[in-house]
C-alpha cells in the first residue's frame, strides 16, 4: 500500500465533504432516506488508504448510512481465508475480505458518535467469464463464476454486517469495434443464461 500523494488526500477529503453535505441535505427531505459512502475497489488509492483518510477539515468522519465496497479479485468468497496484510495486495479487500473491510470501516470511520458499525452495501461484484477480458486480467468458467454467486450471496444472507449484493451486470456486452470483449453478464451475448443467472434469481 503506497503513501497517498498530497492530492489524492486532498481529493479524498473533497468526497468526505460532498458525503457529509448531501447526509445533512437528504435526511432533512426524509430521515428514511439511506446515504451510502466510499464505494471503493480496486485501483490507485486501496480501500484501506481511502478509508484512513475519509475525514472532514475537523478530523471527523463524514456521516453516512452505509459503506459501498466493489468487492472484485482473484479469490471466490470465503471469509475464513486470511486477509494478505503484507503482500502486494496489502491494503485491497476482496469478497473473502471483508470482515478485515469491516474491521477498518470501526477503527476509522466510527468516531465522534458516528457510523457505528456501518453496513457494508456491496455495489457491483462479478466474475468475467469465457476468456480473456478488456477490463479484467483474469476469467473463469461459468460454473466457477455461479458458485462465487451463491457463495457471496450465503456470505450476504448469513451475515448481518452485508446489507446486499449487486450484480455487475445482467448481459455480457457486445464486442467493441476492435473485438474485445467484457463478459461478466449473467446472461450472454446470444441471450442464453448462464448457470450464475438461476445462481441469482434463487438468491
Amino acid at each position: 500500500m503506497y503513501p497517498l500523494s498530497l492530492k489524492q488526500r486532498d481529493d479524498v477529503r473533497r468526497y468526505a465533504e460532498l458525503v457529509d453535505a448531501a447526509y445533512v441535505s437528504l435526511k432533512r427531505h426524509n430521515r428514511r432516506n439511506l446515504v451510502i459512502g466510499g464505494t471503493t475497489a480496486l485501483g490507485d488509492i486501496t480501500p484501506l488508504a481511502w478509508i484512513r483518510n475519509l475525514k472532514l477539515a475537523d478530523g471527523k468522519p463524514p456521516r453516512m448510512d452505509m459503506y459501498g465496497h466493489n468487492p472484485w479479485g482473484l479469490r471466490g468468497p470465503d471469509l475464513s481465508k486470511r486477509h494478505d496484510s503484507t503482500g502486494p495486495t496489502k491494503g485491497d479487500a476482496d469478497f473473502s475480505d471483508l470482515d478485515t473491510l469491516a474491521g477498518w470501516l470501526d477503527k476509522n470511520l466510527m468516531k465522534a458518535g458516528r457510523n457505528r458499525r456501518l453496513p457494508i452495501f456491496i455495489s457491483e461484484y462479478n466474475a468475467p467469464t469465457d476468456g480473456p477480458s478488456y477490463e479484467y486480467n483474469y476469467f473463469v468458467t461459468r460454473a466457477l463464476q455461479a458458485k462465487w454467486l451463491r457463495d457471496g450471496l450465503r456470505i450476504t444472507r448469513r451475515w448481518k454486517r452485508v446489507y446486499t449484493l449487486g450484480w455487475h451486470s445482467l448481459r455480457d456486452f457486445p464486442p467493441t469495434p476492435e473485438g474485445l470483449i467484457s463478459q461478466t453478464g449473467l446472461i450472454d451475448g446470444r441471450g442464453w443464461r448462464k448457470p450464475s443467472y438461476y445462481a441469482y434469481k434463487r438468491g
